[in-house]
C-alpha cells in the first residue's frame, strides 16, 4: 500500500454547508423546552397572581372576581403601606451602603493579597452562603436576643443593668441582612478590581498622589461598574428578603415581604397580598432600570 492511498486530513476545512446557521424552525425547537418551563413555572403563576390582585377581598370567599385597581389604589393611598414601602426601601439603602463600606476594603485586600491570603479571605467571605439561611438567622437570634450572648456578656461585666434593645428591630434585621449580602458585594467588587491596570495606580502615586487621593480619584472611579453591580444585587436581595426580617424583626419590624406572607397566611387577604407582590416587583424593576441608566456604557 502506497502512502498516496491515505487521505490527507490535515488540510480538511469544514464546508460552508456545515457552518450554516440553524433555521428559525430549528431554533424554535431548541428553545421550546426552556420556553415551556419558564411559561409554566414562572409566567403562569405571575399571571394568576396579577389576576388575583385585580379581584376584591371577601371574608367568606377569599376573593370576588370584581376586577379593578382598587387594591393598588388602597395600597398607594394608605399611610400604613406607604410607610411600609419607605421602611423597606430605607432598609435596602442602609444595608447596601454598609455592605459597600465593609466590602470595598475587604475586596481590595483580597485582590492585593498573595495566593494563600486570597484563598483564605475568599473562603471566609463566602462561608455565609454555604450555611442555610434559617440556621444563620437563628445564630443571630442567639447573639442578639434579650437573653443572648451579647446581653449576657455585657451584664456579666456590669456594663448594663437590663438587656439592650438589639433584637426585633431595624438594627437586628440590618445586621442579619448585611451578613447575608456582604459576599454578593465583595464578589462583584473583586471581579472588577482584578481587571484594573496596576500601572494607572502606580502613575498616580508617582505623580505625588497620596493613598487617599489615589483611592478617591483613580481606584473608585475605575471600580464604579463593580460598585453598581454589587449595589444592585444587594438592594434587590434585601428588599425582597423574607426569612431574616421575619425572624429577626419579630412583630416589631416589618417589610413588604413579611406583610405579603401575613396577608396570604393569616388574614387571608389574597387580593391585597397579590397587589403587594406586584408593588415589590415593580420596585425591583425600577431599581434595575435606574442601574442600567446610571451605569450604561458610553
Amino acid at each position: 500500500m502506497t502512502t498516496s492511498a491515505i487521505p490527507d486530513t490535515t488540510s480538511y476545512r469544514p464546508s460552508a454547508e456545515g457552518l450554516r446557521k440553524p433555521t428559525r424552525s430549528q431554533m424554535s425547537a431548541l428553545l421550546a423546552p426552556i420556553a415551556t418551563f419558564y411559561g409554566l413555572c414562572l409566567l403562569a403563576p405571575y399571571v394568576y397572581i396579577f389576576w388575583l390582585s385585580l379581584t376584591r377581598y371577601s371574608s367568606s370567599q377569599l376573593y370576588v372576581p370584581d376586577l379593578g385597581l382598587q387594591n393598588y389604589v388602597s395600597i398607594l393611598t394608605d399611610n400604613y403601606y406607604l410607610g411600609l414601602l419607605a421602611q423597606t426601601v430605607g432598609l435596602g439603602i442602609f444595608v447596601t451602603v454598609f455592605s459597600l463600606l465593609l466590602g470595598y476594603p475587604l475586596a481590595m485586600r483580597i485582590v492585593q493579597g498573595g495566593k494563600t491570603t486570597k484563598s483564605i479571605l475568599l473562603i471566609l467571605t463566602m462561608t455565609p452562603l454555604l450555611v442555610n439561611i434559617v440556621v444563620r438567622t437563628y445564630a443571630w437570634l442567639v447573639l442578639l436576643g434579650d437573653n443572648g450572648v451579647i446581653n449576657k456578656a455585657l451584664d456579666a461585666v456590669g456594663l448594663i443593668s437590663e438587656p439592650l434593645p438589639i433584637n426585633n428591630n431595624f438594627f437586628s434585621v440590618a445586621i442579619g441582612l448585611i451578613h447575608l449580602s456582604l459576599p454578593l458585594m465583595v464578589i462583584s467588587l473583586v471581579s472588577v478590581m482584578e481587571k484594573l491596570d496596576a500601572s494607572l495606580i502606580e502613575a498616580g502615586e508617582s505623580l505625588g498622589a497620596g493613598s487617599l487621593r489615589t483611592l478617591v480619584k483613580i481606584h473608585i472611579p475605575l471600580c464604579l461598574q463593580g460598585v453598581g453591580a454589587g449595589s444592585l444585587l444587594v438592594f434587590c436581595t434585601v428588599i425582597s428578603a423574607f426569612v431574616t426580617p421575619q425572624l429577626l424583626g419579630g412583630n416589631r419590624f416589618s417589610t413588604i415581604s413579611t406583610i405579603i406572607y401575613q396577608k396570604f397566611t393569616f388574614s387571608m387577604n389574597w387580593p391585597v397580598g397579590s397587589a403587594l407582590v406586584f408593588v415589590l416587583l415593580t420596585l425591583n424593576f425600577a431599581v434595575i432600570l435606574l442601574h442600567g441608566f446610571m451605569f450604561r456604557e458610553k
